[in-house]
Formats: C-alpha cells, sequence, structure tokens
C-alpha cells in the first residue's frame, strides 16, 4: 500500500493551520498539539523540519513561535514530502543512495517503468500545492 506518512499528514496540517491565520499571527508548536492531538515532540520535529526546508520561519522566545515563509500557493505537496521523509521514491532502487540499488539491478525487468511511474507522481505532487488543499477544505464546510 502506497500513503502518505503520519508525519506527512500532520506537516499538511500544521501548514494549513497556519495559511488560516493572519500575516502577523504566530503558531506554537503547543497549539497544533493540543488542537489537534498530535504528540507534542513529534510535531515540534515535524516543525523544525519544515523550518530547514525553507517552509516556515520560526521566532524564538517567549512569544515565539511559527509562520509561513512563502504564500500556500507556492508550497507544493512534493515539498513537503521531501521535507519530512527524504527524497520520494516509490521503490528502494529508486533512492538517490548508491547502497539502496538491489542484486538484480542487470537484470530487473520492472526499473524502468517504476521510473516512469515514480516521475508520473512526482509530477503530479509538483502541481498540487496548498492552495488545492486549502479550497477543497473551504468548499466541504
Amino acid at each position: 500500500m502506497m500513503k502518505f506518512s503520519k508525519k506527512v499528514e500532520y506537516a499538511l496540517i500544521a501548514l494549513l493551520h497556519m495559511a488560516k491565520k493572519s500575516i502577523d499571527e504566530l503558531t506554537t508548536a503547543r497549539e497544533l498539539s493540543d488542537k489537534y492531538n498530535i504528540s507534542l515532540e513529534l510535531m515540534g520535529k515535524i516543525l523544525q523540519s519544515l523550518v530547514k526546508s525553507g517552509m516556515l520561519i520560526s521566532v524564538q522566545g517567549v512569544k515565539g513561535g511559527y509562520y509561513l515563509a512563502q504564500p500556500i500557493d507556492r508550497i507544493n505537496i512534493s515539498s513537503v514530502i521531501t521535507a519530512i521523509e527524504g527524497p520520494i521514491a516509490i521503490a528502494d532502487c529508486l533512492y538517490a543512495d548508491e547502497e539502496m540499488i538491489c542484486d538484480r539491478e542487470r537484470n530487473c525487468l520492472i526499473r524502468r517503468s517504476m521510473e516512469d511511474i515514480q516521475s508520473k507522481l512526482v509530477n503530479l505532487l509538483d502541481e498540487i500545492t496548498l492552495k488545492d488543499f486549502e479550497k477543497k477544505f473551504s468548499t466541504s464546510y
């Protein structure tokens, strides 16, 4: 089964939560943890990954928190997945790490097809932005 990890789901929730706030309003890890029933420690790690990737800006201090570093129409799903989980690969042999290449590489019957599928999947995820998620949310309520 191919699915988003819980960490990716939580990252999307956090980003969309921040998108609903005014530009000068910060969000804390505790606020997200409490509102969405997510471990505070896990949420903190997710937010730090999003800061490191350039999607969020962190403000330190007692009144600190996080805010979006760019508009949600410029944050695509593939960048969120990559920030949280690393490179997208639907098979071990498609990771950039050469140590992951399997023993059957020379005789593999599916690698090229898997590369094509992965390329199409990544292109699709590149096209879907958080703005698309927000639109779906606002029309469902």
